[in-house]
C-alpha cells in the first residue's frame, strides 16, 4: 500500500500559512478584552493601521495607553462594531451607549469619568458625553490649570502640557439629548 503525502502535505502548508497570517495579524494589532468584558484594547503596534472587531455596534475611547496622540479620525476611527487605530495609537475602547452616549443610558452617572492625558507633553483631545467637563482628579505633577494645560467645549476635554487626570459631568452641564 503505497502512503499517501499529498494530504500531510496540504495540512502543513495550512498549518504553515495559519502561524504566518496570523502571526502576522496579530504584530499589526490586538483587541483584548479588558475592565470585566466592557473594554477592548486595541493597538497600532510600530505605526502600522490595524482593526479591531468590537462587540457592540458603535465605541468611543475609554483610555488612550500610549503615548502617541489617539485622535478620532486622525490616529482612530469607529465603524459598525469595529474600531481602527493607526500612527502608534493604543487604547481601551467601550460601547458608546453604555458609555452614556445617545441611545444608552441617559441617568446622570456621577461616578462616570473619563481619563485624558497629555502623554510627553503633547496636546491630546478626549470625547465625553457631556457638554462641559470639571477636572475631578488630577493624576500628573505637571498642573493641570483650566484654560491653560486643560479645557473643556462641546463633548471633548483638551489636555497639553503633562496635564493627566479623571473628567466628569461639570455641575450644571447640559447633556446634549
Amino acid at each position: 500500500m503505497k502512503p499517501v503525502r499529498a494530504p500531510v502535505v496540504a495540512v502543513v502548508a495550512w498549518l504553515t500559512m495559519f502561524a504566518v497570517f496570523g502571526g502576522f495579524a496579530h504584530a499589526q494589532g490586538r483587541a483584548e478584552r479588558g475592565g470585566g468584558g466592557r473594554e477592548v484594547y486595541c493597538a497600532s503596534n510600530d505605526n502600522r493601521g490595524t482593526r479591531c472587531q468590537m462587540p457592540w455596534r458603535d465605541s468611543v475611547l475609554a483610555q488612550q495607553m500610549s503615548h502617541a496622540a489617539c485622535v478620532e479620525g486622525e490616529t482612530w476611527g469607529r465603524d459598525p462594531y469595529s474600531v481602527w487605530v493607526k500612527g502608534g495609537c493604543r487604547g481601551n475602547f467601550r460601547d458608546a451607549r453604555a458609555f452614556g452616549w445617545p441611545g444608552g443610558d441617559h441617568r446622570r452617572g456621577d461616578d462616570r469619568e473619563v481619563y485624558c492625558a497629555s502623554n510627553d507633553s503633547r496636546g491630546a483631545r478626549c470625547q465625553v458625553p457631556w457638554r462641559h467637563a470639571e477636572l475631578s482628579r488630577q493624576m500628573s505633577d505637571a498642573p493641570c490649570i483650566e484654560g491653560q494645560t486643560w479645557g473643556s467645549d462641546r463633548y471633548s476635554v483638551w489636555v497639553k502640557k503633562g496635564c493627566r487626570g479623571q473628567f466628569r459631568e461639570a455641575r450644571g452641564g447640559y447633556r446634549h439629548w
